[in-house]
């Protein structure tokens, strides 16, 4: 801020205020000279907002004169101007008035040449979000650059009719369907296809010290092992083949039964063999695949579910052995030994019913 010096009188007084305390007051009196002088400059405001773009210049077309200026316009029509003949002048709206501008409006020059515009490259991406146009050249001939953008996203259409498997451009029909073969993925090729039946899938073996330890016990049941088979791309039902040491006392009034099981020790049974013993000793017990439930063997046909395994499920098998009862009152001890016992299992492929 520019000072100024100027000659003044000053009073100064104090007085007491409401509570009591001082107050200086100074009074300042200047002659008329001085109190005509202008107030020095103050310090520069902020940046006001900026104003909407100005609105280009757009010819409506001729008029005679003032008198023949158009009427009814409005802050929408700011920028329309008119040639007015009587002195080669423009007359612009300015949204709120006229402003005229003489002689401002030359002779009408030559034609020009007709332009010629050649697109030279349209690109159409759906990652490209944002619109573009370029003009490259000068003149009349001019080339056109555009760039598309993707629109939004419509919503989900119907579904579509089911096609033929075979005729899919991811099936390899090089390899026709075989009995019992299943339809699979080949992760070499990347392609769908009819594979092999998959009987052979397997075997998941396990012997001797894979099984629990000895045991011996008056009771109802003895787990003598539990087996894990991985997860198969296919429905499948396990066949199930062993052997196991096993004995029984009570001669005649019990009898010891090996059982393999799913899942869980009362659970769907896969195999099994029945062996009643003379005396204390064990006898090797062979057991093969039995499907049933509970003490009635199940008829099966290619249709049936039972003892089926999921596809992409992992299975546990659980080697039994139980105590069957022959009189009421059998109490005896059962038991079973590791030493050459085995496990053989197959995974089997289903044709469940439809």
């Amino acid at each position: 801020m520019v000072d100024i010096t100027f000659p003044a009188h000053i009073t100064l007084r104090g007085d007491p205020d409401a509570d009591g305390l001082p107050v200086l007051t100074a009074d300042v009196t200047v002659s008329g000279d001085v109190a005509a002088l202008p107030l020095p400059q103050g310090p520069v405001g902020s940046t006001g907002r900026r104003g909407a773009p100005r609105t280009t210049f757009v010819k409506k077309g001729e008029i005679a004169n003032a008198a023949a200026r158009p009427t009814g316009l409005g802050p929408d029509d700011r920028g329309s101007w008119w040639h007015r003949l009587d002195v080669d002048g423009m007359d612009v709206w300015t949204g709120t008035g006229w402003q005229h501008s003489p002689d401002a409006v030359g002779p009408t020059g030559p034609p020009a040449d007709p332009n010629d515009i050649t697109v030279i490259d349209t690109v159409h991406q759906p990652n490209l979000i944002n619109p573009a146009v370029a003009f490259t050249g000068s003149g009349a001939d001019q080339q056109l650059s555009v760039t598309v953008p993707a629109g939004p996203r419509g919503p989900a259409g119907p579904p579509g009719a089911s096609g033929t498997i075979g005729a899919a451009t991811d099936f390899d029909d090089a390899i026709g369907p075989t009995a019992g073969g299943v339809f699979g993925y080949q992760r070499s090729s990347r392609t769908f296809a009819a594979l092999p039946a998959p009987l052979g899938r397997g075997p998941w073996a396990w012997y001797n010290t894979d099984f629990a330890a000895d045991q011996s016990a008056a009771t109802s049941q003895l787990v003598a092992g539990t087996f894990t088979v991985p997860a198969m791309p296919f429905e499948w039902r396990p066949v199930v083949h062993g052997h196991l040491s096993t004995s029984c006392d009570q001669n005649g009034q019990q009898f010891a039964r090996v059982t393999v099981r799913l899942m869980h020790s009362e659970g769907q049974v896969l195999a099994m063999a029945l062996q009643g013993v003379v005396g204390d000793g064990y006898v090797m017990t062979p057991f093969s695949p039995t499907y049933a439930d509970a003490d009635a063997t199940k008829s099966l046909s290619p249709t049936s579910t039972y003892a089926t395994v999921p596809a992409g499920q992992p299975v546990t098998l659980v080697v039994t052995v139980d105590r069957l009862n022959a009189a009421s009152n059998s109490t005896g001890e059962i038991g079973y030994q590791r030493a050459g016992a085995s496990l053989v299992v197959y995974a089997a492929p289903t044709r469940a019913r439809r």
